[in-house]
């Protein structure tokens, strides 16, 4: 009888182990030290055009150039041209990196004036935004 516990009790630590073994080495096989899955870019960069819209709002607003409420109204704008958006992105998927770059830089000062036009934020404001902007690459060169 206590054998057939011993022997029951290995079996099971070896089922165990093993499952737990192979898990481990399975969530492991997927994580490549060399490959980081953070963000490498933010707003501080965005003169090269990848920035996070959220963080671009929370410094405008923390810097009181725009309010809140005008924050939130861009966004709700942002949101309703992001169809506009997903096609601008197809159009210009097969130039060069730079021929993009240099597209998404007229683009960001066009959807600029877009806001302006919409009534959500002042002219005064977008030139504040983009001498923010003009700031921030100068700092990166």
């Amino acid at each position: 009888m206590r054998k057939i516990q011993r022997i029951k009790g290995l079996l099971c630590t070896a089922i165990l182990s093993g499952t737990i073994l192979s898990f481990g080495t399975a969530s492991l096989a997927n994580i490549d030290p060399m490959v980081s899955n953070k963000p490498t870019q933010t707003y501080s960069e965005v003169c090269h055009g990848k920035h996070h819209f959220n963080e671009m709002m929370t410094e405008l607003v923390s810097q009181k150039i725009i309010t809140q409420e005008q924050a939130d109204k861009w966004a709700q704008f942002r949101q309703s041209k992001m169809a506009e958006r997903k096609a601008e992105r197809e159009k210009i998927k097969d130039l060069s990196k730079e021929e993009r770059r240099e597209y998404w830089q007229k683009a960001k000062v066009k959807r600029l004036d877009e806001v302006v036009q919409a009534g959500i934020i002042t002219k005064e404001q977008a030139d504040q935004i983009k001498e923010l902007w003009q700031n921030k690459c100068k700092n990166k060169q």
